[in-house]
């Protein structure tokens, strides 16, 4: 039943072309024209290239807003004035819940991947192994999809879930260093490193890129693994008061 549900919630996403422009074809804007500036220009640090410095961080910071696919359609279907539409089927609503999330998340994937083949294609951005960055998209997908359902389902205002749901997108990027580097300290250091979820992506996409820092990458792929174990027994714990 999950499955039939989420290939009809599939079906829903492609006809949501606003959101797929804001979340695919803005990004790919932005990389095509920042792309341009960096040139072959290369992060003495890191030793990355620029482009592909800003083909990862764009990706992942548009990724960071793909919640709000989550939170429109369990409000709308769920938890509207219209929601006994959906009570009136013969499954549960938190059967529907699960599909949203499933769907929600593979499609951010879908959208992301389709900017990493756009960058390798016509920027050849060195991606590494496209299975472990496909892998690295879905794990930083679904904790974002869980932060966004715990939202909507925890509070009771949805204005106020879509406030938290922007402000945690834009706090991510600004603990992952992305317009302004944070303090030379040890607490910022590990936040600006392990906590957020573009930085988690980060380590992974970047040791995928110059086989380098594999520990890094494991912790930071560990971590994904428990934040999504914590965040889905949460939102079971929410769905169970709100979704009935």
């Amino acid at each position: 039943m999950i499955l039939k549900s989420s290939y009809f919630m599939l079906r829903r996403m492609f006809r949501n072309y606003v959101g797929m422009a804001i979340l695919m074809l803005t990004p790919i804007a932005l990389i095509t024209v920042l792309g341009l500036i960096a040139d072959n220009a290369v992060n003495e640090e890191s030793g990355i290239l620029m482009k592909d410095e800003v083909a990862v961080t764009m990706m992942f910071a548009f990724l960071m807003f793909g919640g709000f696919y989550t939170m429109e359609y369990i409000k709308g279907d769920l938890m509207s004035s219209m929601k006994w539409r959906m009570y009136s089927l013969p499954f549960h609503a938190h059967t529907h819940a699960y599909s949203i999330i499933l769907t929600s998340a593979l499609f951010n994937v879908f959208q992301s991947f389709v900017i990493v083949i756009y960058t390798l294609i016509f920027y050849n951005v060195q991606w590494g192994n496209l299975g472990f960055v496909l892998l690295a998209l879905i794990a930083v997908s679904v904790v974002i999809q869980l932060v966004y359902v715990n939202f909507v389902l925890a509070m009771k205002n949805y204005k106020t879930a879509e406030r938290l749901g922007t402000g945690f997108g834009i706090a991510c990027l600004m603990l992952a260093e992305v317009w302004f580097p944070l303090p030379n300290s040890a607490p910022f250091w590990f936040v600006s490193t392990y906590g957020n979820p573009v930085s988690l992506g980060q380590n992974m996409i970047y040791a995928i890129m110059t086989g380098e820092n594999i520990e890094k990458a494991i912790i930071s792929f560990v971590i994904l693994i428990a934040l999504s174990i914590a965040l889905a027994c949460l939102a079971a714990y929410y769905g169970r008061r709100k979704l009935v």
